[in-house]
C-alpha cells in the first residue's frame, strides 16, 4: 500500500503518540513549506492513502525499522 518514501514521511510526521488525524494535519500543515515538486507530489499522495485508511489499520502500520530501510 505505501511505498518506503511514503512510510518514512508517516513516521516523520508521526509524533510521540502517533494519530491517522494527526499525520494527516501536520503534513497539510507542512505542504505550503515544500518547495520540492515531488516531494509535494510524494506528501499529497501519501495524504490520500491516509485518510483512505482506518484508524485501525493506520495504528498497525510498522514503522519502526523505516528509516533503516531508506538509510537515514
Amino acid at each position: 500500500m505505501f511505498n518506503i518514501e511514503e512510510l518514512s514521511l508517516i513516521k516523520m510526521y508521526s509524533g510521540i503518540n502517533p494519530s491517522r488525524d494527526s499525520v494527516v494535519v501536520a503534513m497539510r500543515d507542512s505542504l505550503p513549506y515544500v518547495e520540492e515538486e515531488a516531494i509535494r507530489a510524494t506528501m499529497t499522495n501519501t495524504i490520500r492513502k491516509v485518510n483512505a485508511m482506518t484508524n485501525e489499520a493506520f495504528l498497525a502500520l510498522d514503522l519502526s525499522d523505516t528509516f533503516e530501510r531508506t538509510g537515514l
